[in-house]
């Protein structure tokens, strides 16, 4: 089997404001003022854990019917228009989730969430990237700072959020809704770099870019290997973070104080991701995501301790390595895809990450409610952990069968 290529050839970037624009789309739809407080809402609402793991089932149903078509459409029909229908999507979401009186209308709040998620993810890097032109070498370090930015946006809005949530839970939600009609705005004024071959071929019907795409990925397996592994080690984290809400409201700690603890492990990926470009590159990449996953999960596990304190400390660690891990990560698959399938191919990651989280989020409630935190906790961070030590084995076994010599420690 041919050994992992390198990027494709690079080309002119788009206009400087076009791209100015898109880090301010991207900093606006990343703002979260719900993100600490909507487990905590959705209880006060009445839900039960087990409800509540339903709905966020939900939320992953719509990615895994849709990531992938929606991927193709922006390939095929554009990216700005994808990250347009994914922010009109925020704030339908947010606006039905906030009047829902039921489960079923929970529910379809949180899918139309997930979908908003699908059209966003794998077209805001595609665009991106492709943005760059002469600049795409240096893209694990915009993604970091970008990502760090889009941290720093979130941490604040969190804890802001979580804050005006102790007045009233309108708040948070009105601005949740504002945000995602801005970024309705400022997506449709997006300019797009051409995508490579575009006027040199025909344009593919969705059947053969899905075609094309396959073809792609069986001749490149470690890619494969890498997608099937990035779904479940994210959402193993996800898991732990999202009923964390849950778990420290049940030690005592204020809406306020959980924002502020979350806002906090945000700006520690933040700074995780900002130093990304730093370490593109260096040591070997398998390396890099050895060590990074295997610390992700270790502090993950750490949540199970009794004492609060350790318990914070634990998280915290866990965004450091979680937050420089990501942007490294993304930036590999980035250099393994040509840009015509680049946004279908990336929202394959977040398929599986969607596959995984329909699963285990809804037993994640049951194994809290029956079983307690400290067994979520280790059982997560164990997966983190045991995936980990999967894909290290997959990657030697794969690699000296594909990739003798260098090649995968650069481009990898």
């Amino acid at each position: 089997m041919p050994a992992i290529e390198t990027a494709a050839p690079e080309r002119p970037a788009t206009e400087p404001a076009s791209l100015r624009r898109f880090y301010a789309f991207k900093l606006t739809t990343e703002t979260s003022f719900t993100g600490a407080i909507w487990i905590l809402y959705l209880q006060h609402r009445g839900f039960s854990l087990t409800q509540i793991g339903l709905a966020e089932a939900a939320f992953h149903l719509a990615p895994v019917l849709l990531e992938i078509p929606s991927g193709s459409f922006a390939d095929l029909v554009g990216r700005r228009w994808s990250l347009a229908i994914g922010s009109l999507l925020i704030a339908l979401s947010t606006a039905l989730m906030f009047v829902a009186p039921s489960l079923p209308l929970m529910m379809l709040a949180l899918f139309l969430n997930g979908a908003s998620y699908s059209f966003r993810s794998g077209a805001d890097q595609a665009f991106l990237y492709d943005s760059l032109g002469e600049r795409q070498s240096g893209f694990a370090g915009i993604l970091g700072k970008l990502m760090g930015a889009s941290y720093v946006i979130a941490g604040a809005t969190i804890w802001i959020g979580a804050a005006l949530s102790d007045i009233s839970y309108t708040w948070p939600f009105a601005l949740a809704v504002g945000a995602g009609l801005a970024g309705v705005w400022l997506a449709v004024g997006l300019r797009e770099a051409p995508v490579d071959g575009e006027h040199d071929t025909p344009r593919q019907t969705p059947r053969q870019h899905l075609g094309e795409a396959a073809r792609i990925l069986r001749g490149k397996p470690i890619v494969g290997m890498m997608l099937a592994f990035s779904g479940p080690f994210w959402a193993a984290g996800t898991v732990a973070f999202l009923y964390l809400q849950a778990a420290f409201a049940d030690r005592g700690l204020s809406n306020s104080v959980i924002g502020l603890v979350i806002g906090g492990a945000l700006l520690l990926n933040a700074v995780g991701a900002s130093l990304a470009g730093r370490f593109d590159g260096r040591g070997g990449f398998s390396r890099q995501l050895m060590a990074l996953a295997f610390l992700t999960g270790a502090g993950i596990t750490g949540l199970a301790a009794g004492p609060v304190g350790v318990a914070i400390f634990a998280y915290l660690f866990a965004n450091l390595a979680s937050g420089l891990l990501e942007p490294l990560l993304f930036a590999w698959f980035n250099r393994q895809v040509p840009s015509a399938q680049r946004a279908t191919l990336l929202s394959i990651e977040s398929w599986t990450f969607s596959m995984t989280m329909i699963v285990v989020f809804p037993l994640g409630g049951w194994l809290a409610e029956s079983a307690g935190w400290g067994v979520l906790f280790l059982v997560c961070g164990g997966a983190k952990i045991a995936l980990a030590l999967a894909i290290a084995v997959g990657i030697r076994l794969r690699g000296r069968e594909t990739m003798p010599g260098a090649s995968w420690r650069r481009d990898t």
